[in-house]
């Protein structure tokens, strides 16, 4: 059985062998392969909960690596009592054959099989400008075990991937260092993402800062009336659902006049609305990231207020910025017409990093959008 990115699977009990596999084959010894054996807070318990080539077995024999195979044999039966999750990962030991970056494979393959479990998460490395990727992991839900697929870049490579999961990376424990080129390689200022194939940013010592998101579109004729009003054109609004760790939810948008707060509940806003065409910043929504553990996750949208439904001609094109981070680029590239509702990019708060999905998903209207990522608000009729 296939997976794709988010999709999960029960994997039963006893042993499961995990195996990370990449094309082309010959650039298999350039990858590191390792697990991480996490509590409910999502931290290993000490360092033997991190299990790599240094450090094969973790304390219980419940994860056993293969550092040759790049595989992993798992006892369900053995993981000690408290271990909610167990993280697959892998790095580019840039060392070995000069790589750098995952786009450098043309595909990566995470299996899991047992005598009654045949699972596949292929993964296109395409685009990838990360030297660390999340493949997958097992986690226990009532009282049962399964593979989750995730395909989740991590940028930096494998010491502060560790070191995100609890793990006190020190000398004896970091992988040998690459030789330093003589030209350093700039890091990506941009990354164009993928559909379904999540991002996360690393929270920065002194906290994220102010983040932006910016729609920006082709708005085509727009013509002002003998009353004020325009005619062609395309007036795309940006907006958010809402909803916070402590589970108050709440919408920003123009229409409504409902523009958020910086400094308080929600801790979003969005600047104004650009309804005459004219401005060439398109439209920004804030989001304090300084109050980032204030969120559980923000879903951002934009709809067709005024205009043809034809996402095709907008163009619409989203960029994420944080401050010390690549600018994250989210093109409205798959378009549907008919429908003035899109969906265009999920952020969520994964353990204090921020988890950037690409969604691009087309719906009538703020009910039905609303319905399929479960945030329950009542929605009527307005106007701007």
């Amino acid at each position: 059985m296939d997976l794709q990115s988010g999709q999960n699977a029960p994997v039963g009990g006893g042993l499961v062998r995990l195996a990370l596999t990449c094309d082309p084959a010959n650039q298999a010894p350039s990858l590191d392969v390792s697990a991480f054996l996490l509590d409910a807070a999502g931290r290993v318990s000490g360092d033997g909960g991190f299990v790599f080539y240094g450090n094969p077995n973790d304390p219980a024999g419940a994860v056993k690596l293969d550092p040759v195979a790049a595989s992993f044999q798992v006892d369900l039966a053995r993981i000690p009592t408290g271990i909610e999750r167990v993280v697959i990962a892998l790095s580019i030991d840039s060392g070995v054959a000069g790589l750098r970056a995952f786009s450098q494979f043309r595909a990566l393959r995470l299996s899991a099989t047992s005598p009654n479990v045949d699972l596949q998460f292929p993964v296109a490395s395409a685009g990838m400008v990360e030297s660390a990727l999340i493949m997958g992991e097992l986690y226990l839900r009532n009282g049962a075990w399964k593979l989750r697929a995730l395909g989740q870049g991590f940028a930096g490579g494998l010491a502060p991937l560790a070191r995100n999961y609890g793990v006190d990376v020190s000398e004896a424990t970091a992988p040998p260092p690459a030789p330093v080129p003589a030209t350093p390689p700039a890091a990506p200022s941009r990354i164009d993402l993928r559909k379904r194939e999540p991002i996360s940013l690393e929270k920065p010592s002194k906290g994220f800062g102010q983040i932006e998101i910016n729609l920006n579109w082709k708005r085509g004729t727009v013509k002002r009336g003998l009353f004020g009003g325009t005619s062609g054109g395309i007036d795309l609004d940006l907006g958010c659902m809402i909803e916070h760790a402590d589970g108050n939810k709440d919408v920003i948008q123009a229409l409504g006049e409902r523009f958020g707060y910086l400094d308080g509940p929600p801790f979003a806003k969005l600047l104004g609305d650009d309804r005459t065409g004219e401005s060439t910043s398109g439209e920004t929504l804030l989001i304090n990231g300084d109050r980032w553990t204030a969120f559980k996750r923000v879903l951002i949208y934009a709809f067709i207020y005024e205009g043809v439904p034809n996402w095709a001609a907008a163009d619409a094109v989203v960029t994420v910025k944080a401050p010390g981070s690549a600018e994250l680029v989210v093109a409205l590239d798959e378009h549907s017409t008919g429908k003035g509702m899109c969906a265009i990019a999920l952020l969520e708060n994964d353990g204090g990093r921020i988890r950037v999905t690409k969604l691009v998903e087309y719906y009538a209207a703020h009910p039905q959008m609303d319905e399929a990522y479960r945030f329950g608000f009542q929605w009527q009729a307005g106007r701007k």
